[in-house]
């Protein structure tokens, strides 16, 4: 199985939130509740909701990208679109990664 490479934009993030649930599962597993950190974990998905929709959208337009290439007969343009969409599914794939990690926490 290939271990999942953290985007660098998002390194920082992903790291706080790391910490944060961390954080709740030990909560959880001491039978408490901390309101301020639910809470910063919810604010932490809706960001990463955000990217993920960011990351579809631009997903949408290298798909029109690769298909004008496709009809124009353009292998450069083919080769940048497909490692342009490789790029941004795995970023994808790491943000709805995130984005399971804290439902589970928050029992959504």
């Amino acid at each position: 199985m290939k271990k999942q490479v953290v985007p660098e934009d998002l390194l920082e993030e992903a790291f706080e939130l790391n910490m944060q649930l961390e954080e709740m599962r030990a909560a959880k597993k001491m039978g408490e509740d901390d309101p301020q950190l639910r809470q910063d974990l919810t604010n932490a998905k809706g960001t990463f909701d955000e990217k993920l929709a960011t990351t579809d959208a631009d997903l949408q337009t290298l798909w029109s990208r690769w298909d004008a290439a496709v009809e124009a007969g353009d292998s450069a343009e083919k080769t940048a679109a497909r490692d342009g969409m490789v790029a941004l599914l795995n970023r994808r794939s790491y943000l709805r990664n995130l984005v399971r990690d804290v439902n589970e926490a928050l029992g959504l």
